[in-house]
């Protein structure tokens, strides 16, 4: 009989042996002291830890089948009443301090000797001994048993742990604080992104402030004013420049001019370098219709439009010949095209014998902007 065998035996008549749990937890006890010798001798071939397991297993299974046939025995004879001696049923437990053969000899499993025991193989103990050295883990994991010894005992099993309440409040609160945060974001986008507004009340035009004329861009004496922007021209309102008219266009040097044609009509493209003078380009005005402004109070439009969507500020000056100039006007353009309107105002009334100019410099700020000019025209005064 091996050391493993002798001991399981001796913690079964130890035990109460007629229950197949205690039974069981000895077997169990077995295989743990053996895998603990195995690792305490440092044993890694796969192939001896297999034969000693399968040893172990052969083992268990003849004592099991022998059990059961001695309780089957008893069942059919009267058996005689223990004494109530002890309360305690004792627990078997395997010493792990089962010793091998060096690691890498396999003589030793292959004659069929078992593993040596520390102790005279006495490594099943009673739960009484305070010095168990058991794997505490396992223990505590195996079903308490209760009862006396001599009958059938009682299954307990481990009390499981009770969920904290609380740990489910809190996170059910956590949950629908975040829902009602991102909700609350939903309704926020919504409302300051206009989602909900008509056509009508949503406005993505770039903003187009009123035409004005400040104070320091033209000679206060002229007595200019600004006006609105006209919703049609009537008949009494003369064509003095269309971009067909490209002859009558002149540019300074730093200063381009572009006829363009495409699906958004016909017009001259305008960019200037340059803030100052040499940034202007020409529109002449012809003689005759100087004349018609003499000694009047006319009304100047530009009809315009900011290039490829881009805002830009640009100036408008004359140069009318004797008839003399309107000072310099500063309009705010963008995407939209509109008409900018101003008045002029020329006391004398003696008609210059020369062509008149229109300046205009597409971006005052210098960064080189670009305007799209479709029309100028005036409106002579009465």
């Amino acid at each position: 009989m091996s050391g493993l065998e002798t001991a399981i035996r001796h913690a079964l008549e130890r035990s109460d042996r007629t229950s197949s749990e205690t039974r069981a937890r000895i077997y169990q006890s077995a295989r743990n002291a053996l895998e603990a010798g195995l690792r305490k001798q440092d044993v890694h071939d796969p192939e001896v830890i297999a034969q000693q397991r399968h040893r172990l297993e052969a083992i268990i299974h003849g004592i099991e089948l022998e059990e059961r046939t001695a309780l089957k025995a008893e069942a059919s004879t009267v058996s005689p009443v223990r004494p109530e001696t002890d309360n305690r049923v004792p627990s078997a437990e395997l010493d792990d301090r089962a010793h091998l053969p060096p690691q890498g000899s396999t003589a030793a499993f292959d004659g069929g000797v078992e593993p040596v025991v520390d102790g005279g193989l006495d490594g099943l103990r009673p739960d009484r001994r305070a010095t168990a050295r058991a794997n505490e883990a396992a223990v505590a994991a195996e079903p308490q048993v209760t009862g006396k010894r001599g009958k059938a005992a009682k299954v307990i099993p481990p009390a499981k742990p009770r969920r904290r309440k609380r740990g489910r409040f809190l996170s059910f609160v956590m949950v629908v604080t975040t829902l009602g945060a991102a909700f609350l974001g939903a309704v926020w986008w919504v409302d300051t992104s206009g989602l909900l507004k008509t056509a009508a009340e949503r406005d993505t035009s770039v903003a187009n402030p009123p035409s004005t004329v400040q104070s320091e861009d033209f000679d206060g004496g002229a007595g200019l004013k600004t006006l609105g922007t006209q919703s049609g021209f009537t008949g009494d309102w003369v064509d003095v420049f269309t971009p067909a008219d490209m002859a009558r266009v002149s540019v300074e040097a730093r200063a381009a001019a572009d006829p363009v044609t495409d699906e958004s009509g016909q017009r001259l493209r305008i960019t200037s370098a340059s803030p100052d003078q040499d940034g202007n380009v020409r529109i002449e005005i012809p003689t005759a219709m100087l004349g018609q402004i003499s000694g009047k109070t006319s009304t100047v439009a530009l009809s315009v439009q900011a290039d490829s969507g881009k805002q830009t500020q640009f100036s408008v000056e004359c140069d009318f010949a004797s008839l003399g100039d309107c000072g310099r006007h500063r309009f705010t353009v963008n995407e939209e095209k509109n008409d900018m309107l101003f008045k002029v105002t020329f006391d004398r009334s003696l008609a210059p014998s020369s062509p008149g100019h229109i300046l205009i410099n597409s971006d005052v700020t210098g960064a080189g902007s670009s305007l799209n000019l479709y029309a100028v025209r005036i409106l002579p005064g009465q």
